[in-house]
């Protein structure tokens, strides 16, 4: 890591740099359309840094006393840092839609005697709320979202036993400037992948890759409707041949009946299935290729 939470407590002078490109890379990705706009870049850059500031990690040295933000662990900081860019950078992107809305739109016609005003009805910011209440929401959705990137990173070093696939993965998460998650895994790989030659089919690998990274989330999942999905896809062969599963073939030491039935009352919520409560799943070849697709990570 370039720089941490204490480097910026306690030598704020020599981490700025750091810090600032950090922040100015990640801001600039979210930022899209706008990324090349010196303004939007440098005012997501500057609510950050002024954010770090009044939380008193930036330059507080002893002087202010430790917040939840000390106690994380690197990958924990970076993940925060990069949350609090991503969230201003859709506060810019919202704001800058509204700003190119008509007068019109929001003036009540002076030859109107309603007293309608439609900024009356505003109960919430129109960029949405504010992304975390208090510190203690903070850490638990940084912990909550480093679990999933130490779930994914599992998986992804799972595809180690097949070269080309894994690089493909990685030449995507370059793409993507996913820089930290792509730092830990080439520093878990035994071996680098720079040396292997660009397959041919590169796509037809990412798309071994991607079938192979889903169904490693799926299996690694707590959450009850994507084990019922899976659970499902296990049948294809059963659904060519026959169109229903029955429940109780869903049922394992993994998962009672009851538990079966409200992960298919999930799935066709969520659109996935038409399920009714009959003891039997009706399914065609295009739902099981959409709940192969299927991962939720609450």
């Amino acid at each position: 890591m370039p720089f941490t939470a204490h480097d910026l407590r306690y030598r704020a002078e020599q981490s700025y740099p750091l810090l600032y490109a950090y922040l100015h890379r990640h801001a600039q990705r979210f930022l899209g359309a706008l990324k090349y706009d010196a303004f939007e870049v440098d005012t997501v850059v500057g609510h950050v840094v002024e954010q770090l500031v009044r939380l008193g990690l930036f330059g507080g040295g002893d002087k202010i006393p430790p917040t939840a933000l000390d106690h994380l662990s690197d990958a924990q900081f970076y993940a925060f840092l990069s949350r609090s860019v991503r969230n201003k950078a859709i506060d810019r992107l919202r704001k800058r839609r509204l700003q190119v809305s008509t007068l019109a739109e929001l003036e009540v016609s002076d030859n109107e005697d309603s007293e309608y005003d439609p900024l009356n009805d505003a109960v919430a910011a129109a960029w949405g709320p504010a992304p975390f209440a208090t510190p203690e929401e903070i850490t638990f959705a940084i912990v909550s979202q480093q679990e999933l990137l130490a779930l994914l990173r599992h998986c992804i070093l799972a595809l180690n036993t097949a070269p080309h696939q894994l690089q493909a993965v990685i030449q995507e998460l370059e793409a993507m400037g996913a820089d930290d998650l792509l730092g830990q895994i080439l520093q878990d790989l035994s071996q680098t992948t720079s040396s292997l030659s660009v397959p041919h089919h590169m796509s037809q690998h990412k798309d071994h890759a991607h079938k192979k990274l889903r169904h490693c989330l799926q299996q690694k999942s707590t959450n009850l409707a994507v084990r019922v999905a899976l659970r499902l896809t296990e049948y294809t062969d059963l659904v060519k041949k026959k169109d229903t599963v029955q429940i109780q073939t869903l049922v394992g030491t993994e998962l009672s009946e009851s538990e079966v039935r409200m992960g298919l009352q999930a799935l066709t919520t969520e659109g996935l299935l038409t399920w009714n409560g009959e003891d039997d799943v009706r399914l065609t070849l295009d739902q099981m290729k959409r709940l192969a697709r299927y991962y939720k990570c609450e």
